[in-house]
């Protein structure tokens, strides 16, 4: 019985073990005819197309602009095809280029399965598509299958396809002389004829290139920003000398070459770029897109230049031009070649880089990108950042709260001074502002807003502190930053004050599509952000453009008229100056400074502030005139102050009454009315709250036909004058001028408004001084020298469009 039992499950765990074996089988087979049948779809589908046809196929990316416009193109604007039969060191080029990217190019059919395979292990152990096991012959096939720029490993199917196909229909000379045309160099460079131009000035077809220029040549296309040679110059020399290796491996040089060789310099020259480069527009914008679409999209700059993708961006055409035109300038830099800078322009709502500068000499990537790569300190431009905005928002401060500038002030061991060699006791705001005080603004930041706080402000808004600047006074409240900040960075944080305080991070590019499929961003943008409240950025607007008007950034007015808000900066030494503005359609960063043994002097009020007005102006040009606007918060209101006020008198002949009128100022004052009749013992008469006030109590005097009249000679004199009383404080203002009423029997009275000694001020035929508050028909605020001390002063309204300062004289 035991026997049968076991018998029995032994048949039962054969079965199995057959069934098994049959299902794995078959799922195998399954499988393996899946796969083969689909790579047999992929690779009948894959597309071909004769090398004579390539060089003709438009593969550049193209940036549109901010209307979705075409504007212009990465890649393929600087190339120059050369058939290798016509190059004099045809074989040295080749060779080195045969070493480093496919050794075995001449051995396999188009397609390495070596290198795919050690590819796909590679891929695996990394866990991405990280390699793609081309060959020369499949980066050429590469470049004609556009449709998927993914990396997947049915693209690549199509590549080995496409591969097989050319290796069938051209001999091997043919295919590496289509490869080396269309390879992409960078600085915005295709094919080897054109490369060997802008970095060696060598034509191909006329002079032989040395061993250690095909070696940088044969470095450049694995990673062309990477190894730039004019911006990387360590980089590039390491990547070079690593192919000099690979040659001396591979027989192209012998091993005492590469010993001698690697000592080499790398041999470039600039001058070649402004030689050989096709003069383009917008190359400043294009570097900037390049550089973004590396670090949001992954996508790299011999992809961007060869895959044919469709980048919408935020540029502004008739911006990027202004901004291009600024910096060929040379006036705007008063002939001082010793001086550079950049500017940044960015739309006040959207966050979308408008236009950027390069620099004074930029024509290429090959140059460095001023506005972006240049981290200068920001000095006084961050005081609205780190003190300002922070005093408005957590402490209550508007634009006539009074801060003290004392003399002799400290915060430890450091004693900051002002520009101006003086001090200014209490002055509001606006006007430590407008002179940009820094011992002002360093009491602000010690006794008001602190470090910490100064920080945050700075952070929210966008800017990078290291741990030296965190704890630095002169660093957060003058702006001497260890490491400094760029264009970008600073346009970027003056947003929130020109859009009720709301933040986006700055950028170029709005979307990028490749065949209508939208490529993912690998880095998304900064949510937008409500870093200040809308009060607090119109206040500090407020503010800053009443620097604009009477301040240091009167050369950043526009010629139009329209409004402009803005600050100053300039740092230590006076090495470089800044000037951050905007109207509510952009804000402008623009920064100068002093290349190296530079000692020009300068300020953010000079060179940076009439920058931003020329490009700014031309950029709205033709533009409606736009006014900064009440987002709906309450009006800073000026402090009271109690002064006399201006007192006119009329005679009523019907009612034989006196009539007083004065400009009523303040809800917190009481009147009181004094009268004499002798020039002096002034009479208390009556008491009001409002701005007139009836005596009726006056007498008149005698006909001449009575006896006392023909005594007085029919005449009578009264004298006024009124005492303005503050009610909070119970305080008395001085007496206001003096008004004299003559009286007259039988005869109309005569009105003299001013005493006979004339001290009534000039005004108009009631006696008002220009400027009173409250008055109709009168400008909003004071002229220049009268007790508020307020020339241009903003006015009060929630809508600015209707006002224009006064013009008080030239």
């Amino acid at each position: 019985m035991e026997e049968k039992r076991a018998e029995s499950r032994k048949r039962r765990r054969g079965f199995r073990r057959l069934i098994n074996r049959k299902w794995i089988l078959l799922v195998l087979i399954t499988t393996a005819l899946l796969v083969a049948g689909g790579c047999s779809v992929v690779m009948m589908t894959a597309k071909s197309m004769p090398l004579d046809r390539l060089n003709r196929i438009d593969v550049a990316s193209t940036i549109y602009d901010v209307n979705n416009r075409p504007a212009t193109k990465l890649g393929s604007t600087n190339k120059e095809y050369v058939h290798m039969e016509d190059v004099r060191s045809r074989k040295l080029i080749e060779s080195a280029f045969v070493a480093v990217e496919d050794r075995r190019f001449y051995e396999h059919h188009g397609v390495d399965f070596r290198g795919l395979l050690r590819a796909a292990v590679h891929n695996v152990l990394q866990g991405r598509k990280a390699e793609g096991g081309g060959t020369i012959t499949m980066q050429v096939a590469r470049n004609v299958i556009l449709e998927n720029k993914t990396k997947t490993y049915t693209r690549k199917l199509k590549e080995v396809a496409v591969a097989w196909n050319l290796e069938r229909k051209y001999h091997k000379e043919d295919i590496l002389e289509a490869y080396l045309n269309f390879i992409y160099f960078g600085n915005d460079v295709q094919g080897i004829q054109m490369a060997s131009k802008i970095y060696f000035g060598k034509d191909l077809t006329k002079a032989k290139l040395e061993p250690q220029e095909a070696a940088l040549l044969a470095a450049l296309p694995k990673a062309p920003s990477t190894y730039n040679p004019y911006l990387n110059r360590e980089k590039a020399l390491e990547r070079r000398n690593l192919v000099l290796d690979v040659m001396a491996r591979e027989g192209v040089i012998s091993r005492e070459e590469r010993e001698r060789l690697r000592e080499t310099d790398l041999g470039v020259d600039r001058k070649n770029l402004k030689r050989y480069l096709k003069s383009d527009q917008y190359v400043a914008y294009k570097h900037l897109v390049v550089e973004e679409a590396k670090e949001r999209y992954g996508i790299s700059e011999t992809e961007l230049a060869t895959g044919g993708y469709k980048i919408q961006t935020n540029l502004v055409p008739q911006a990027q031009t202004a901004m291009e035109k600024a910096f060929d300038d040379d006036s705007l830099f008063q002939e001082h070649d010793e001086l550079d800078g950049g500017a940044t322009m960015v739309h006040t709502k959207t966050g979308g880089i408008a236009a950027i500068a390069g620099g004074r000499d930029y024509k290429g990537q090959g140059y460095i990108l001023r506005s972006k790569a240049e981290l200068k300190q920001p000095g006084s431009a961050i005081k609205p950042i780190t003190v300002y905005a922070p005093a408005v928002q957590e402490k209550g401060y508007d634009e006539f709260s009074l801060v003290p500038d004392p003399p002799g002030f400290r915060i430890g061991d450091w004693q900051p001074k002002n520009f101006q060699q003086r001090y200014f006791g209490k002055l509001p705001l606006k006007d430590v502002l407008a002179k940009s005080l820094n011992v002002a603004t360093a009491w602000l930041l010690k006794n008001e807003v602190g470090r910490d706080t100064a920080v945050d402000y700075a952070t929210r808004m966008g800017l990078t502190l290291n741990r030296k600047d965190r704890s630095s006074d002169a660093a957060l409240a003058l702006g001497g930053l260890t490491e400094g900040v760029n264009t970008i960075q600073m346009a970027q944080a003056y947003s929130p004050f020109a859009n009720n305080g709301r933040i986006t991070q700055a950028h170029a590019i709005r979307k990028i599509t490749v065949e209508d499929r939208e490529w993912e961003a690998k880095k998304e943008l900064a949510k937008d952000q409500q870093v200040l409240t809308p009060k607090t950025a119109y206040y500090l607007t407020r503010m800053m453009h009443y620097n604009i008007l009477q301040g240091t950034g009167t050369s950043a007015r526009l010629p139009d008229g329209r409004d402009v808000a803005g600050k100053t900066g300039t740092t230590q030494n006076s090495r470089e100056a800044w000037f951050v503005g905007y109207t509510r359609e952009y804000v402008m960063s623009a920064m100068v400074f002093n290349q190296e043994n530079g000692k020009v002097e300068l300020s953010g009020g000079a060179y940076p502030a009439k920058i931003f007005r020329r490009v700014m102006s031309e950029t709205l040009q033709g533009t409606p005139i736009s006014r900064f606007q009440n987002p709906g918060v309450s009006e800073p209101q000026p402090p009271f102050q109690l002064k006399p006020v201006q007192l006119s008198a009329s005679f009523d002949s019907d009612q034989q009454v006196v009539r007083l009128k004065w400009n009523d100022y303040s809800d917190r004052l009481k009147y009181r009315v004094e009268r004499s009749e002798e020039g002096g013992n002034w009479q208390a008469i009556g008491e009001t709250s409002s701005g007139s006030y009836t005596d009726g109590s006056i007498v008149m005097p005698q006909s001449a036909d009575d006896p006392l009249g023909q005594i007085f000679s029919g005449k009578k004199t009264y004298q006024y004058r009124v005492i303005a009383v503050d009610t909070v404080k119970n305080q008395e203002a001085g007496p206001s001028n003096t008004v004299k009423i003559q009286l007259v029997s039988e005869q109309p009275p005569t009105e003299n408004p001013g005493d006979e000694e004339g001290d009534d001020p000039p005004g108009d035929e009631e006696g008002d001084e220009p400027g009173d508050p409250g008055e109709p028909g009168e400008p909003p605020g004071d002229p220049p020298g009268n007790d508020q001390g307020d020339p241009f002063p903003i006015p009060d309204r929630r809508d600015w469009g209707s006002w224009r300062p006064p013009v008080w004289g030239r």
